[in-house]
């Protein structure tokens, strides 16, 4: 295939300490090491020398490396700092334009690596049949980007959007940011005109990319995610950092495009797009390497190809803004289809674990996951906010109120985020509200969430129940909770004390939702609740096991990993999940928990679990699961004769 090469000339300079010597070794970026990679000759480097002396005419980027361990104890290396740059002494060599060649009469196809320095320009566009513009650092220019976008193979990193102004969240939920992301590319004039690209690629740190194929009368929009991290969790797992995986994605994308017919105007499968996101991952788990000092410094890719599955985003015409919008309810886990696939996934789940949901958006912190979206953006936005808080000076504290039914789990999720964002510094505390007799209760609680404070504890503060009642009046602790939430003080027998920084988390006992509570009291204005509102900076609603509609089957699967937490706590489960297949479909498919999450875990409990296998003879009688279930419903679930494989395939 005949591709030529046009974009910035760079190398990076490395520079390490390896048992106490000084170790520095070049190696091209972008355009150059397409060059290198795909025609070693072109270039005429026989050894680390020559490599060295060719990197002294083109500007260079110094990185000092530093050696750290994966989770696995192997050692890698990876970029401790960056050192600064030195441009080229000669301004002319800054681009470079690399003439393809080709044994026969195919047509020319154009790769254009735009590094952000400013200063690329095709002189020919016409001459291409095909062109893949990559950036990972700058917009196409508007101009030149018009003369190819018909047959233009987009990629970008999306980094580069939210720098040109498109407001697309992250780390919040990938439907979200993939609504936003298709709302932005055709409402924002900043970056409105690349959707006349044929296809667009962009790439979401390692841990996904959004597809788009333009060719249609609507565009086909599609997520490919690899592990189901939100964005930047793969680099979050590993120490140090790496400058060059969105080139080595790019550069494995041009050798898979050289081997096919068409150039960069054909349609890739998902799985080739998730084999090229995959690279850059495979890079990271593997990091900077040396050898002796002929070979200088590589970089190895340890990982091996999973076909994770593509979501096809669902769009419809929005008549009266003339754009393609995503639906506003979409879910990727409903995308497994309809309940029954739904089961198969749970079903599977409680057996096997993660591995099965793999691939699925989801949100882990210690023993908390979920993969439902509204969990999942819930909870980020608490993440986000207690990160926030952790690294500010604020004084006061933060203000967060939780809500769900009874046993829904509303303390669990919130503890399990602030103990692995800062583990070790954080002291839970709980409080009942409604046992509360006087303000002199609520005194003596904040004098023990000073002590905590004086340990140098950050105090995790729950006051469950906090909207009970007092005196007879709805609601009427609320107010007393205004001054320390707004000025981090509080009152007591002996006068105005000063709070100090702590998380108070305010969990709901009368109401399931936000919503709920809002509308709770005819008096809610008489009674502050407007007041106390202005002072939280998040809440959430906490769904638990039971539906929370009629159309929630999402469900199945909150109770699949609420299941395999409760096994995986009290089971040996060094292998499968030791679970009677019938038990299995009674607990996820028996109409209602009782009391949420306390039932499924009571049930447990009070069974005479023997040799470390949960089987029916072990359950409780009728009259005890009564408590919690429909007693003769989870018998009837229970009784179906299936095994686990017949189960997840029904």
């Amino acid at each position: 295939m005949n591709i030529s090469i046009l974009g910035h000339a760079a190398f990076a300079i490395y520079n390490v300490n390896l048992d106490g010597a000084y170790r520095e070794s070049s190696l091209p970026i972008g355009p150059m090491l397409l060059q290198l990679a795909l025609n070693p000759a072109g270039m005429n480097i026989s050894n680390v020398d020559d490599m060295d002396e060719l990197a002294k005419k083109y500007r260079c980027n110094f990185y000092a490396l530093g050696q750290y361990h994966y989770a696995d104890g192997r050692e890698y290396y990876a970029i401790e700092r960056y050192l600064g740059c030195r441009k080229a002494p000669d301004s002319g060599n800054d681009v470079i334009y690399i003439q393809g060649q080709s044994d026969d009469d195919a047509p020319p196809h154009l790769v254009m690596w735009d590094m952000g320095y400013g200063g690329l320009e095709i002189a020919e566009p016409e001459i291409y049949e095909s062109v893949l513009w990559a950036s990972e650092a700058a917009m196409p220019d508007k101009a030149q980007f018009a003369q190819i976008a018909d047959r233009c193979f987009l990629c970008l990193d999306a980094d580069v959007l939210r720098r040109a102004g498109a407001m697309i969240s992250r780390q919040i939920s990938w439907e979200r940011t993939v609504t936003e992301l298709v709302e932005q590319l055709q409402i924002n004039s900043d970056i409105a005109y690349l959707m006349q690209a044929r296809y667009i690629l962009l790439f979401f740190a390692e841990d996904g990319a959004v597809y788009i194929n333009n060719t249609g009368d609507e565009p086909q929009i599609q997520l490919i995610l690899t592990h189901g991290g939100c964005e930047g969790s793969l680099r979050e797992q590993i120490q140090g950092d790496f400058d060059n995986l969105f080139t080595i994605a790019i550069l494995n994308l041009v050798a898979i495009t050289a081997q096919r017919k068409g150039g960069f105007n054909t349609l890739f499968e998902p799985q080739i797009i998730s084999g090229i996101v995959q690279t850059a991952e495979g890079v990271m788990m593997a990091g900077f390497s040396f050898g002796d000092k002929e070979k200088g410094i590589s970089l190895t890719i340890n990982r091996e190809n999973k076909d994770w599955p593509a979501f096809d985003v669902p769009l419809f015409h929005n008549a009266a803004r003339n754009t393609f919008d995503v639906d506003s309810n979409w879910t990727i886990a409903n995308n497994v289809a309809d309940s029954t696939a739904l089961f198969s996934v749970a079903a599977n789940y409680v057996v096997k674990g993660a591995e099965v949901i793999d691939g699925l958006p989801q949100l882990s912190f210690g023993a908390l996951t979920t993969i439902d979206r509204w969990e999942i953006e819930a909870y980020q936005d608490i993440r986000n906010l207690i990160i926030s808080y952790a690294h500010s000076e604020e004084s006061k504290p933060l203000s967060i109120a939780v809500f769900g039914a009874p046993g829904s789990g509303k303390s669990f999720g919130v503890t399990q985020i602030a103990q692995n964002i800062m583990p070790g510094r954080i002291e839970k505390l709980e409080f009942n509200v409604s046992q509360f007799t006087s303000a002199a209760d609520l005194g003596n609680t904040f004098q023990k969430v000073r002590d905590a404070i004086v340990t140098g504890k950050l105090p995790l503060v729950f006051f469950d129940e906090f909207d009970s009642e007092r005196d007879g009046t709805a609601l009427g602790w609320i107010k007393s909770f205004l001054m320390p939430m707004q000025d981090g003080k509080f009152k007591d027998e002996s006068g105005e004390h000063p709070l100090g920084r702590c998380i108070l988390i305010f969990a709901g006992g009368t109401a399931p939702t936000f919503e709920d509570f809002v509308m709770c009291s005819p008096n809610f204005k008489g009674i502050k609740g407007p007041d106390f509102i202005s002072r939280l900076r998040g809440t959430i609603d906490v769904l638990g096991p039971n539906p929370a509609s009629s159309g929630d089957n999402n469900y199945i699967l909150r109770r699949a990993l609420l299941l395999r937490s409760i096994c995986e706590r009290k089971l040996d489960m060094k292998q499968d999940a030791p679970i009677n297949a019938g038990i299995i479909r009674a607990m996820l498919l028996v109409p209602e928990y009782k009391h949420g999450a306390r039932s499924m875990e009571a049930i447990f409990n009070m069974s005479r679990i023997t040799n470390g296998v949960w089987e029916p003879s072990s359950l409780p009688s009728r009259a005890q699961l009564s408590l919690h279930v429909d007693a003769d419903e989870f018998m009837r679930l229970m009784l179906h004769t299936e095994s686990v494989l017949e189960l997840t395939r029904s």
